[in-house]
């Protein structure tokens, strides 16, 4: 009986997936700079306010999880997120910007770690965790496919009325807090919730210091890489428009590039066939081969397909570097600490990561310096893949 509803927790986090996001973010910049009057530098105010507080609450609400259960934080965090979007309704301003932005990725550092380690949870409790990467890439599919539809028709609704858009995300938003609250909590959670040891002495108990090396390592990677694909868009727009591509055919390439991702997310699982290095490697050349091609082909059709191959797969990839921290510690008492220490290394890149980006595109063009960035990114990936090979060899010899 127990299996059963614990089974459940799979179809309602399909669904979760789908309500969760913001469908209200492609009228939010229109919103506040007509109906709230503010101008494009206040706008890039919010933006720096987010993203200080998604590195600032990143790690401390991972660990808090850990504490107080996960289905608890997930509930606060789902919660918040569907408060967000009242600030837009209510408070048209500069003021209602920063706090429905702010309060919405607050609510998200919440859900950010905890989510997975709950339904790694789960998994564990149900004997499927070897397919973790497979169920989570289809949930994220189907979240995707969802969110397509969501995203394309809710900003429609702005014409109608400014701030329908706004109430139809709260409305699912709302879903995904019901969701949440019909979650399961598999058993396995209960015997993590009565551990007393703190997270530092886990680590220092069972881990020799070159394991913790090699995982700092893959932190590191996965931080600077995951930048790099979030970044690697910064100039996407500015590019199509250099290439001579019409404004009216920039949403139906990235709508290209979601559906793209959404049938990634249901072969994303193959990827595990790898061995970590040698996925780490692919996930690095991936990317920088996406920007070399941009920067240098100079073909319109191939750098579109390039830019939408971004999306594609950079929406899944986390789940396979989940997969790999959850497999070196199965029955860990701080899963969500541990993957919002990585999601901390993801944000603290993105600080570096635009002004290097911005860089080599003033100085070298907008077309060329897409192929720098990609050599710079790749001059200091490769000796850090390099590295942690080195230390993996080292930690299997002695052990």
């Amino acid at each position: 009986m127990f299996s059963k509803t614990l089974e459940g927790n799979l179809v309602r986090y399909n669904l979760y997936k789908i309500f969760t996001k913001r469908v209200f973010l492609p009228v939010i910049a229109i919103y506040l700079t007509t109906v709230g009057h503010l101008t494009l530098a206040q706008l890039a105010i919010i933006a720096s306010i987010t993203a200080v507080t998604s590195v600032v609450m990143e790690i401390p609400t991972g660990y808090i999880a850990d504490k107080i259960g996960h289905k608890t934080t997930l509930l606060w965090g789902a919660l918040v997120t569907a408060v967000s979007p009242l600030f837009y309704i209510l408070m048209p301003n500069f003021a209602g910007g920063i706090l429905g932005s702010v309060v919405f990725f607050a609510g998200g550092s919440f859900t950010s770690g905890a989510t997975q380690a709950f339904m790694h949870e789960t998994l564990l409790s149900l004997g499927k965790e070897s397919e973790y990467s497979k169920i989570m890439g289809k949930a994220q599919s189907y979240g995707l496919l969802g969110n397509i539809v969501l995203v394309s028709l809710v900003p429609l609704t702005y014409s109608i009325y400014p701030t329908l858009p706004f109430i139809l995300g709260f409305i699912c938003l709302c879903i995904s807090f019901l969701l949440v609250l019909s979650f399961k909590d598999p058993s396995v959670h209960i015997e993590i919730k009565e551990t007393k040891i703190s997270f530092f002495q886990e680590v220092k108990n069972t881990l020799p210091a070159r394991f913790i090396v090699k995982m700092i390592s893959t932190f590191i990677i996965f931080g600077i890489a995951s930048a790099t694909f979030e970044q690697s868009t910064l100039y996407r727009e500015l590019v199509f428009k250099n290439l001579g591509i019409p404004v009216a055919y920039f949403g139906f390439i990235l709508a290209f590039g979601s559906l793209l991702a959404a049938i990634t997310g249901h072969y994303i699982h193959h990827l595990k066939k790898l061995k970590p290095e040698r996925f780490f490697l692919f996930d690095i050349l991936y990317i920088i081969g996406i920007l070399l091609i941009i920067g240098l082909s100079g073909n319109p059709v191939i750098i579109i397909l390039a830019f939408c191959l971004v999306p594609a797969y950079d929406r899944t990839r986390n789940i396979i570097y989940e997969s790999i921290v959850f497999e070196e510690f199965p029955r860990s008492n701080y899963k969500a600490t541990l993957l919002s220490i990585m999601n901390f290394c993801d944000f603290a890149s993105a600080i570096w990561i635009p002004l290097v980006f911005a860089y080599t595109v003033s100085q070298f063009g907008i077309m060329k310096g897409h192929a720098i960035f990609g050599l710079i990114l790749l001059a200091i990936l490769l000796p850090v893949l390099i590295g942690h090979n080195l230390i993996k060899k080292k930690t299997s010899i002695s052990t």
